[in-house]
């Protein structure tokens, strides 16, 4: 596994796409400068030349992903984490920046939260082939932290030996095949590895199954997502964010504040919305915690697209508030 993920930096498919709404004649002469620095290994320059490009144009999205590649190669994870997870909250039809994302959830050893990434990604476009090798190393990843916690509960299995043997074979330097960050830029490099299964640290307790559901606790959460849905599309913020619990922290580490600014800029700048939580599919995922699943339908008078959206409520009192929020 992590072999595979350190080694190639991909020419992405969509860079063309990421410059829709920027200036791409200003933009283009500071990226590029940027990637020659980087090629040069001049990172700090390169962040320089490219962080000056962001003060007069914030939101170009070329600069801001070839930012987000610099800061991977200075090891600042964080901040490059929230640079990819902002793309994707912004151009959710690209691939690339999901991609990105992953492998840095990955490099922390979150790889549930690596998968989605991924599978965002490839819900966007299925023929995403670096999006379908790295998901293949991400479950590889995950198959063996799973054998390796059989294992520490039964030291004598030598089936989940023998399987946790062949996990290991996957991470061999013949592979000949590896995947990283996906790039517009033709430097070379990647971050760095994803740890092999075996470094993943056994899970001390076995999760017991969750409670069933009943026909209450659907209609209460069901009516929870459509009311979330009928704000979005009335560009009601203040009963939009009513629906989020206090709790609730975005994905990419990102802050709330910085969030619900964002979500209350683009909300109102669109002129109209149009928001349908399709076919919800309820679960428990713990005893207070349901996980709604549906196809979120999203149009705009400038964009329209079609998405796997979960949310995750937690019951507050009589009602259920949003406590997480994730697009596949």
């Amino acid at each position: 596994m992590d072999k595979r993920f350190y080694q190639r930096i991909v020419r992405a498919a969509a860079a063309s796409l990421l410059l829709a709404g920027a200036t791409a004649a200003v933009a283009a002469g500071a990226v590029e400068e940027a990637q020659t620095l980087m090629a040069q290994g001049q990172y700090d320059q390169a962040l320089k030349k490219v962080e000056g490009q962001l003060k007069s144009s914030p939101q170009d999205a070329e600069a801001r992903f070839m930012r987000g590649l610099i800061l991977v190669k200075l090891n600042r994870g964080p901040e490059a984490i929230k640079m990819f997870a902002d793309l994707t909250r912004d151009y959710p039809q690209l691939p690339e920046p999901y991609n990105n994302l992953a492998v840095l959830y990955a490099q922390q050893g979150d790889y549930e939260k690596a998968r989605d990434a991924l599978e965002a990604a490839l819900a966007t476009h299925p023929s995403y082939a670096t999006a379908h090798e790295n998901l293949g190393d991400i479950y590889a990843a995950l198959a063996g932290a799973a054998y390796n916690r059989a294992l520490t509960l039964d030291q004598s299995n030598q089936t989940v030996r023998s399987k946790l043997s062949l996990i290991g074979q996957l991470d061999h330097p013949g592979s000949g095949s590896s995947s990283a960050v996906a790039s517009t830029s033709t430097v070379t490099g990647a971050p760095a590895a994803l740890p092999p299964p075996a470094s993943v640290p056994p899970a001390s307790t076995v999760p017991t199954p969750a409670a069933s559901l009943d026909g209450g606790t659907v209609q209460n959460v069901t009516s929870v997502v459509n009311a979330w849905a009928a704000a979005w599309s009335a560009k009601d913020v203040s009963a939009y964010f009513a629906t989020y619990s206090p709790t609730f922290i975005p994905e990419g580490s990102v802050t709330r504040g910085t969030w619900e600014a964002q979500r209350r800029e683009r909300i109102s700048r669109a002129t109209r919305i149009s928001v349908k939580a399709l076919s919800p599919q309820v679960e428990r995922v713990a005893g207070d915690r349901v996980a709604v699943t549906f196809t979120q339908d999203y149009e705009s008078d400038s964009f329209s697209d079609k998405v796997s959206k979960t949310l995750e409520l937690q019951q507050a009192g009589a009602s259920w508030l949003i406590v997480r929020e994730y697009t596949r």
